[in-house]
């Protein structure tokens, strides 16, 4: 596989580049926001709808962004060659905690990556409170995250739920979650944790879904469910601890989902 690439916005250009300086608050403090994207063979996907989520990310948090440097960063993905991973990331650049974000640094990533299997997912539950991302905000601040992934796999499981304080659901650990409880499909809303991911809102624009609080104790009457994410796109869950679940459903929206160019 190929090593991953590198770019720094110069002030004028992505120039090929991996030297972020340690004294970066993205660094220091993980105050950096991003985006994932998938590069495959018709392009990058859903590129206009990640560039509005990273600027409107970055003017919810009060950081100056010229739209032209996301303009480019597109522009620079496009040129690449899937399938691969892609990340856009916005850090809070130099500074002491307090300071306020006057020269954020932009960094694009890309990851070549073999195309993501189409194998249903076995899914654990992590059974300690989890602290969703300040905001719904795809932040640098995934520790707590890969942790509960770690656990997971170590469990057999590919990836974990994770609820919220409250003891309700927010997400699988690297993916948002759909579950069909009662016939209906359900999925949580960004105030339970949830993150408005671009793949969460092609499903919610395709089939009737329900956006509320999702229990811990309703875990056991759900009948099936599957996780979004950009680089999976619809992941179909074949277990969900421990029970086996229906998986028609996600794998009909899994085949639309990757014809749908």
């Amino acid at each position: 596989m190929t090593a991953p690439q590198f770019w720094l916005w110069n002030g004028s250009k992505f120039a090929p580049d991996n030297r972020i300086p340690v004294s970066d608050r993205g660094f220091r403090y993980g105050m950096a926001l991003f985006e994932s994207l998938a590069l495959r063979d018709g392009g990058v996907e859903f590129l206009d709808a990640h560039l509005a989520r990273l600027e409107s990310a970055c003017s919810q948090c009060g950081w100056p962004l010229n739209p032209t440097v996301l303009k480019c960063a597109g522009e620079r993905l496009n040129q690449m060659a899937g399938p691969a991973f892609a990340r856009i990331y916005v850090t809070a650049g130099e500074g002491g905690p307090c300071d306020p974000v006057t020269a954020p640094q932009v960094v694009l990533f890309v990851e070549p990556r073999s195309a993501p299997s189409p194998e249903p997912s076995r899914v654990g539950v992590h059974r300690e409170p989890f602290l969703p991302l300040l905001g719904g905000l795809k932040t640098a601040n995934y520790w707590a995250n890969l942790a509960a992934l770690q656990a997971a796999r170590a469990t057999g499981c590919d990836e974990a739920l994770v609820f919220n304080p409250r003891g309700e659901l927010i997400s699988a650990c690297m993916a948002n979650v759909f579950v069909v409880l009662e016939g209906r499909l359900v999925t949580p809303p960004i105030s339970s944790g949830a993150r408005a991911g671009v793949v969460r809102e092609w499903v919610m624009a395709r089939r009737a879904v329900i956006e509320r609080p999702i229990s811990r104790e309703e875990l056991s009457r759900v009948s099936g469910c599957f996780l979004t994410s950009s680089w999976t796109g619809v992941k179909p869950v074949a277990m969900l601890d421990g029970r086996l679940l229906q998986t028609a459903l996600a794998e009909e929206l899994c085949a639309e989902f990757f014809s749908k160019r």
